[in-house]
């Protein structure tokens, strides 16, 4: 592999495993317990076993985690259900 392409290559992957260590802490500790309510009780072992996932993964998880924290829909905002044209024709 000629070297004019190996290192903006290694770059790039160093790149992505920086960012993805910076972003692996904050998802450990508060990011994972977003996405599954059963990760909110994870002891610190859990929390460490779960970093390098984290920092491989992390711009799966980012995406995960923006949609879990984002406005969350209300009754009053969600659509009713169109009614049923069988529930009113039934004879009783």
């Amino acid at each position: 592999m000629p070297l004019a392409v190996a290192e903006p290559l290694a770059f790039a992957l160093q790149l992505y495993a920086v960012v993805g260590a910076i972003f692996a802490v904050p998802f450990a500790w508060r990011g994972a317990g977003a996405l599954d309510p059963a990760a909110r009780m994870g002891s610190c072992g859990f929390r460490l076993l779960i970093l390098p996932g984290a920092a491989a993964l992390w711009p799966v998880l980012l995406v995960l985690w923006a949609r879990a924290s984002g406005p969350r829909k209300t009754e009053a905002g969600r659509r009713r259900a169109a009614p049923d044209p069988e529930a009113g024709a039934r004879a009783p």
